[in-house]
């Protein structure tokens, strides 16, 4: 999971990737991150999406990940890359935080069914 912005930033930069998924011949799920050159394989989409997150958590500890991940997001924010699933956008704070709140919401299954 991605660091929380540091204290004062504005706006905060804001990835959003979502998450592609590959049926296999043999009955497993192959999931990956578009811009990213790795992939995990699941029995099933529920394992591989568990699988997914792991990984990409795992990455987010190798400052070299980090790094390639950080550059990549500047690329496209700046216009000079386009991967489709991996957008990039700059939000102010008050938004971030009303997007990461509504996030924890819905992972704990309090979130507002009207949002």
């Amino acid at each position: 999971m991605h660091p929380d912005p540091q204290a004062g930033s504005d706006p905060v930069v804001h990835v959003l990737q979502r998450p592609q998924f590959v049926n296999q011949a043999d009955g497993t799920v192959r999931a990956y991150y578009p811009g990213d050159d790795w992939f995990v394989v699941g029995v099933d989409r529920q394992e591989a999406i568990t699988l997914l997150h792991a990984e990409f958590d795992r990455r987010m500890q190798d400052p070299t990940y980090v790094t390639e991940h950080w550059d990549r997001t500047r690329r496209h924010r700046d216009g000079l890359d386009v991967t489709p699933g991996f957008e990039v956008t700059e939000i102010s704070r008050t938004e971030y935080e009303h997007r990461t709140s509504a996030l924890g919401d819905q992972l704990r299954g309090t979130a507002d069914p009207e949002l």
